[in-house]
């Protein structure tokens, strides 16, 4: 089955964030290196691989500091010092992946009830999708602060589907990795695998209903008018 046949009457589409709406990865990394040369620790190398983007705020964050041997006392100035560094970015660098608003145009006219839900903190997330020009698209926008539990626990994807009207069955959760397709078998909803994401092979031991690599493939012909 093709990702547009998967989606064709679907009532509700749910995206996760970063990685799948829009890459986020330059102000993520250049707010670490500013937050760890603040506290006195040298910047991320160049082309430095982040060991974790998919868990919620700060795992991202610990798991770093981690592997660059920051000691665990100075962690809290860090975690301070990064989200001052990633406001002042201003998501000035994070950008909608190519076919994106498109693909939110067709939906909106087709009817299609949009929400995001994401293990990014909900303010960060509201800002990301203004600066970039997305946000009028969603009708809902969860963060990892504004659920009980994050992702890969079930609940904040079924609620976001509750507030859009739509049964598990009756909607879709898109995203880029192994949390976002935990998330989804467990809450019951189909997944659509964006392979262009940030991804990690552990993605594969969940159920994917469809992958995608550009957001075109979500348009293909006239199957998501069916």
């Amino acid at each position: 089955m093709t990702p547009a046949t998967l989606l064709a009457g679907r009532k509700a589409i749910v995206f996760d964030l970063d990685g799948t709406l829009l890459d986020t990865l330059t102000d993520i990394r250049e707010a670490m290196s500013d937050g760890l040369i603040e506290c006195g620790h040298p910047a991320l190398p160049a082309g430095y691989v982040l060991p974790n983007l998919y868990g919620a705020f700060p795992a991202a964050l610990t798991s770093m500091m981690a592997d660059r041997g920051v000691p665990e006392s100075d962690y809290p100035a860090v975690i301070a010092a990064y989200g001052r560094h990633y406001e002042a970015r201003a998501h000035r660098s994070s950008v909608p992946y190519p076919g994106l608003i498109a693909f939110l145009e067709d939906c909106r006219q087709r009817g299609v009830r949009l929400g995001v839900c994401t293990n990014k903190r909900h303010a960060p997330a509201l800002q990301a999708l203004r600066q970039t020009g997305i946000l009028r698209y969603f009708d809902h926008v969860s963060g990892c602060d504004t659920v009980e539990r994050p992702k890969p626990d079930p609940l904040p994807l079924l609620q976001a589907l509750q507030v859009l009207g739509a049964a598990p069955a009756e909607g879709a959760y898109l995203g880029d990795t192994h949390v976002d397709a935990q998330t989804a078998s467990r809450a019951g909803v189909p997944f659509l695998y964006f392979r262009s994401g940030y991804g990690s092979p552990l993605v594969h031991d969940y159920p994917i209903a469809a992958s995608f690599d550009t957001y075109a493939e979500l348009m293909a012909g006239d199957e998501m008018a069916a």
